[in-house]
This record gives C-alpha cells, structure tokens and sequence, in this order.
C-alpha cells in the first residue's frame, strides 16, 4: 500500500513582514539621506584675520582681512568696527573673493580698543559670524592713547603689530539655529514613523487573531 506524501505548502508571506517592507525602506532612505547630508553640516570656520585677534598695533590698519577655511558666499557680508563702548565707529566695505574677505577701512582709526565685528555666508549656505579684538596704541596723529586708563601693551620694537600674551584663540561664533537642526528634525520624523508603522502592525495582527 502506497503512502501518500505530504507535501509542504509555502507559506505565504507573513502580514507583519509585509507592513515591515515599506518601513525598512524608509529607515534605509533616511540613512543614506543622513550620511549625504553630514558632510553639509560642518560650516567654515575664521581660520586667520589682520589684524590677529587680540593684536595690539601702533598705528591703526588700513584694512581688514579675513580668511575662512572655504570659499564663503558673496551674499550681504558684514564687517563694521566697534569702539570701547560697542558704538559702531566705520561700517566697511567687504569684498569676497573665495575664501578672503577684505575690507578698507576710509579713515584711520583714534588709539582705543576695537572689535571687528564680521557675519558671512558659509559654503554651505548658512550664515557664521564673529569678532575680533585688537588695539589701536597711537591715533593717526601720533598721540599716545589715553583711552580709560588702560594700560597699553609696549609696542613691537620692529614698529609692526605685536600679539597681545595669547589667550585661547576662540573659535569663530556660529549662528544658533545653523548648526544640525535639519538632521535633529529628520531624526524626529523618522522616529515617529517608525512608531506609527509598528503600532499598524501590532494592532492588525491582534485583530487577524
């Protein structure tokens, strides 16, 4: 007598893999979306400036100068310089040509302590801004300063500029809402869908049983 086989029948995909597909796509896409974008959030930086931050000079500059770490983006530059009191005392210029900026300044500056005060636009297209301190000693006629009674620093013997004992050079200041608030938000998105997808799975198979 001939026994019968069985044979085994697929099986049919199961509902919850099925609802897991289209998630798993997403949070692939979502990855690849992450990674392509990382390279985008890390904005240029000031990497030099003349005058140096926190230089003290015996006659005032001419111009300014400042060097960012990638070509910035020739869209409404801002140098201005301010006084002691944060009056601005010359509002500049700027020029952009790749990763210099310059800026002349049209009359020499009184001696006194001063910021440059700069904001640009980051290759990556988000605004970055910054300052830099030094000190004017004489004024365009020569005076001494008298600015406060501060204590000047002595002057180079070379009669150029001289840095003031470094403090730790400060990185250039950043606007607050450029840095990672697109990837934190796809993060969030991301997040949420995958609870919602998960939930719709969850609730089906409770309901088929």
């Amino acid at each position: 007598m001939t026994t019968p086989v069985h044979l085994a029948r697929p099986h049919a995909a199961s509902p919850l893999l099925l609802r897991l597909a289209p998630l798993a796509a997403l949070v692939a896409a979502a990855l690849l979306l992450l990674l392509t974008a990382a390279p985008a959030s890390a904005h240029d930086s000031l990497v030099s400036s003349d005058p140096e931050d926190g230089a003290t000079l015996e006659t005032s500059p001419e111009q300014v100068t400042l060097d960012y770490s990638a070509d910035v983006l020739d869209v409404s530059p801002v140098v201005r310089i301010t006084g002691e009191g944060g009056e601005v005392v010359a509002e500049l210029d700027p020029e952009v040509d790749g990763s210099t900026v310059t800026a002349a300044l049209d009359e020499p500056l009184a001696a006194g302590d001063y910021e440059v005060r700069w904001r640009v636009v980051s290759s990556d297209g988000h605004p970055i801004e910054g300052t830099q301190s030094f000190t004017v000693e004489q004024g365009a006629a020569g005076a001494p300063s008298d600015a406060g009674g501060r204590t000047s620093a002595p002057a180079s013997d070379a009669g150029g500029a001289t840095s003031a004992p470094a403090e730790t050079t400060a990185p250039a200041a950043q606007t607050e809402d450029s840095e990672g608030g697109a990837p934190v938000v796809l993060i969030v998105v991301i997040v949420v869908a995958v609870l919602a997808v998960a939930g719709g799975a969850v609730a089906a198979l409770r309901r088929k049983r």
